[in-house]
């Protein structure tokens, strides 16, 4: 009985479970058709792509330069809005380094307000996106392009600045290395001119970031990419916080093309320039012409005495039969004056690196000279002479500074880099991607790794024909 009653009932229990399904299938279309938001509608959306997030509106126009087009990129999005120029020319290459840079900072720009909206489903803050630019004409077919970015978003607010350097005639994209030739020499006393202009300015005084500039402007031709030239002075650019405290903004540092004209390459060179330049007039006396063939190079030392590291050179010099200079640190000479004595007795030069290795750019005037005055009387008492040399600390110096030591104020050519790495095999491979006639070496005789790797170098100045003076005598080819 109970079977059959359960079979007669079954196409009726059928018919209202298919009612009931129909019933709410017909409500989810109904919700859906009238509530746009709804999930159920949302999954069958398709996902939105990181382009279709930021579509602008497009604009092209001709600026006043010729073959340079302006294109103009603006979107009123409410949370992502943005606004952008930047410059197009002729040239694929160009065109293509350029909007890849535009497109990786959308890119950059949708990830960090997205990241903002999964931390917080809430009400998020609009964003901002600014880019512009600037052009700089040079000579006839050369331009500089300088493009700012603002990038503000719940996460960051930084400034940053993107450069090109353009040549409209042949549609190249120059840097750095062809402004200098190619050369490595150039690079290192550019560098070294653009640490001593820095610490000499006025307008970082009080907001120098002394470590973080000296790691930004070492001698690496990456450090030196963004650049301009403009009214006849090569500008670079550095990004805010970089090399001076953040509230100044993008930082930037100004040298005019005259002064630095010796280690421009022949087409940026200009045929009348200053007699003051990045580098001395060449002695064209006869004897100099006659010492041309020689090849002179100068090994310093810095930091010591050091009782086991500074003997240890000491022997390989000797063994070698190499003259070395070495800049003491007064504090050093006045533990170890014994050590100091044999540098002398070896027939080395001693110089002066102050007395506690301080930033002499950011002392008074009369630290300055305490620093100076402190440590010669130290060397002094230990070898019975002068220092007659000195070398500022860090390398950084400024007018005021020079003009306060009576002596000749030396930094180097070559930076081995043995303070950083600690690494007694990286030593030569150094020296040989660097090396150059009359070049000065800088190396530290308190790193044990710098003694271990220094026989090596020996050799190889040796064969490769180089004479060991002291930083005096190489001065006079510089």
């Amino acid at each position: 009985m109970k079977t059959e009653r359960r079979k007669r009932r079954g196409p009726w229990i059928d018919l209202i479970l298919i009612g009931a399904i129909v019933v709410l299938a017909a409500a989810i279309v109904f919700f859906t058709i009238i509530n746009p938001e709804s999930k159920f509608q949302q999954v069958n959306e398709p996902e939105q792509t990181e382009t279709d997030a930021l579509q602008g509106e497009v604009s092209e126009s001709q600026s006043s330069f010729p073959g340079i087009r302006i294109v103009t990129d603006i979107s009123n999005d409410k949370i992502m809005p943005y606004a952008i120029q930047y410059p197009q020319s002729n040239s694929d290459s160009f065109n293509e380094a350029v909007t890849e840079f535009i497109a990786a900072s959308k890119k950059n720009y949708i990830a960090e307000m997205r990241l903002e909206k999964n931390v917080d489903n809430n009400e998020v803050e609009p964003g901002e996106l600014n880019i512009i630019f600037e052009t700089y004409p040079y000579k006839e077919h050369y331009y500089s392009f300088v493009l700012k970015k603002k990038l503000r978003t719940n996460n960051s607010d930084e400034m940053t600045v993107t450069t090109y350097f353009y040549n409209n005639e042949t549609g190249e994209l120059l840097d750095i290395r062809a402004i200098l030739g190619e050369n490595l020499k150039n690079l290192e006393v550019f560098s070294t001119h653009i640490r001593s202009q820095i610490t000499d300015s006025i307008e970082f005084e009080g907001h120098l970031l002394e470590e973080e500039m000296l790691a930004k402007t070492e001698p690496k031709w990456r450090l030196f990419e963004r650049f301009s030239i403009q009214n006849e002075a090569l500008v670079l650019y550095f990004d805010s916080g970089e090399i001076a405290s953040p509230e100044m903004g993008i930082s930037t540092v100004t040298t005019s093309l005259s002064y630095i004209n010796p280690i421009l390459a022949e087409q940026f060179q200009e045929q009348m320039v200053s007699t003051d330049t990045i580098i001395s007039n060449p002695d064209t006396s006869t004897d100099s012409v006659e010492q041309d063939h020689i090849k002179r190079v100068a090994l310093t030392f810095d930091d010591g005495p050091d009782p086991k590291v500074t003997r240890q050179v000491l022997q390989l010099l000797e063994q070698y039969n190499a003259k070395a200079t070495f800049f003491m640190l007064g504090s050093r000479v006045q533990y170890y004056p014994e050590i100091a004595q044999e540098v002398y007795n070896a027939g080395h030069e001693v110089g002066n690196h102050s007395w506690s290795h301080p930033v002499l750019t950011k002392l008074t005037s009369k630290q300055v000279l305490a620093e100076y005055n402190s440590t010669e009387q130290a060397i002094k008492q230990a070898i019975g002479q002068s220092a007659t040399v000195f070398r500022p600390p860090y390398g950084a110096t400024n007018q005021r500074v020079n003009g306060l030591i009576p002596i000749p104020s030396v930094n180097w050519t070559i930076d081995t880099l043995d303070w950083k790495h600690r690494d007694a095999k990286q030593l030569l491979p150094i020296i040989k991607n660097h090396m150059h006639n009359n070049a000065i070496i800088l190396m530290h005789d308190i790193h044990a790794s710098t003694a271990d790797g220094l026989e090596a170098v020996l050799q190889y100045l040796i064969e490769e024909g180089y004479t060991f003076v002291t930083v005096s005598e190489v001065l006079k080819y510089h």
